[in-house]
């Protein structure tokens, strides 16, 4: 992509909380681990943010596309039915869990309204959390905040592992996942077109 610097490089942007300079909104744009990509309110795309690896790459070729010819196949009406969510005051936030060629991917869409609550446009951003699953795994948040012991020290081997189970019935928990939260395919994703309580259902 050709390098297109800020138009008015030494602008100052001032905020309720305080200000910063155009190459500093840039910047800071640039340096967020997700990708974020900006529907306006006629459902043209017309902003996304430069970050050298995304997980749905863009180029300036697709600004002004609409949000059928920017998102592709089925994943189309998805978008379409969350902007329109979004546009009659439904919803606020929708967010859509995929697994994508061993990866993570969590996207977020928020709906941009100004003070008057008039819909702007749409905010979409997209990344990936295999890290934060890593982390528990590893037990990252069960230390204690005060002390950093880990809540399961001194648990004998034998009680930690009768935590993992239904002390009645003994089957373990993960054998009872609900439908809710069983993987969604990367190329159907979660359901076509129903939402409930900010999220695609199956």
């Amino acid at each position: 992509m050709t390098e297109v610097n800020p138009s008015i490089e030494e602008a100052m942007v001032r905020f309720p909380t305080g200000e910063l300079s155009l190459k500093q909104v840039e910047a800071i744009f640039n340096v967020l681990p997700y990708d974020i990509d900006f529907i306006d309110a006629d459902d043209r795309f017309t902003w996304f943010s430069n970050q050298s690896k995304r997980e749905h790459p863009r180029s300036t070729s697709q600004l002004q596309e609409t949000v059928r010819q920017l998102h592709p196949g089925p994943t189309a009406d998805r978008a379409q039915a969350v902007i329109d969510a979004f546009k009659k005051g439904d919803k606020q936030h929708v967010e859509i869990p995929l697994n994508l060629n061993g990866k993570l991917v969590d996207i977020n869409y928020y709906a941009v309204r100004d003070k008057q609550g008039n819909y702007l446009g749409t905010i979409e951003y997209t990344g990936t959390v295999n890290h934060i699953k890593t982390l528990l795994d590893q037990g990252a948040w069960e230390q204690d905040a005060t002390t950093g012991a880990s809540k399961n020290q001194g648990i004998p081997t034998e009680a930690k592992a009768v935590k993992k189970e239904d002390t009645v019935s003994g089957a373990s928990h993960k054998d009872q996942k609900p439908d809710s939260e069983k993987k969604n395919d990367a190329t159907t994703g979660p359901s076509r077109l129903s939402m409930k309580d900010d999220r695609w259902i199956p």
